[in-house]
């Protein structure tokens, strides 16, 4: 899938306070606004922010902006990477102001968290080595199916080339944990899919599941419309039949799978 990188300043501040409930302690950083993976479920996607199809948006002042954000914190001060992007998309100034940012963080000793569908390349080594104690990492798998893959999450790497990269991290010292999300009724949520991919998982020494379903937001619909064949998108949304929508916080809306 074919995408330009535009480098640009930030203007905020790198670091913002994280919203979500159980991590308000912690501040945020995305190292991109916009993602080339192109998840068919993001619901980043929907942000009124985000770019176009076709373009991501690399924060290429990030690092002089951390020299400055990072030292104004409690020391081990957790910062979440990726709430809203993806920071290990395969393009090396992406990853190149990704290790940047990391290091300085880590040497300010600060601890970061983050959640990838990505693969840290292995020049990443000496540093996550150093400071793994300060690093917890989640990887985000939920098919080792090829085909599965390319539709969903047609520009990420393929679930296996995860759980491998996943076994350096564990080499290297890191915690981590694996993220089945989210699981789509009828195409991941197979007895045949989560066994095969929990056997792998246990294999590769990850010992730590976090699970959840597919939610839908308005704009997530449209994707599902838009991105993947009419007769999938049906069986899909057919799954959701609730007319009405669930308000999640102040300002999201969405719909979940009943339970029965």
């Amino acid at each position: 899938m074919s995408w330009r990188l535009i480098p640009i300043d930030k203007r905020s501040p790198a670091l913002h306070q994280a919203e979500f409930g159980c991590l308000k302690r912690a501040y945020a950083i995305n190292v991109t606004r916009g993602c080339s993976f192109y998840c068919v479920y993001c619901y980043a996607r929907g942000y009124a922010i985000a770019p176009s199809k076709g373009t991501v948006y690399l924060y290429q002042n990030l690092p002089l902006l951390l020299q400055k954000e990072a030292r104004r914190l409690p020391m081990g001060t957790p910062i979440i990477f990726n709430t809203a992007s993806e920071c290990f998309q395969n393009h090396p100034h992406i990853l190149e102001i990704t290790y940047r940012s990391m290091a300085i963080l880590l040497r300010r000793g600060h601890h970061i968290n983050f959640l990838t569908k990505g693969v840290v390349p292995k020049w990443f080594k000496d540093l996550f080595c150093r400071y793994h104690h300060h690093i917890q990492a989640t990887i985000d798998v939920v098919s080792l199916k090829e085909d599965y893959c390319n539709l969903f999450e047609p520009g990420a790497p393929i679930g296996e080339k995860r759980l491998k990269g996943a076994i350096h991290l564990l080499n290297w010292g890191i915690p981590v944990k694996a993220r089945l999300d989210p699981l789509i009724p009828f195409f991941s949520d197979t007895q045949e899919n989560i066994e095969n991919l929990l056997l792998a998982i246990k294999d590769c020494g990850i010992r730590k599941i976090i699970i959840s379903y597919l939610e839908l937001r308005p704009r997530i619909i449209e994707q599902l419309r838009q991105e993947l064949p009419a007769s999938i998108a049906k069986i899909i949304l057919g799954c959701f039949p609730k007319p009405s929508w669930d308000r999640v916080g102040t300002k999201t809306l969405c719909k979940q799978v009943p339970l029965s």
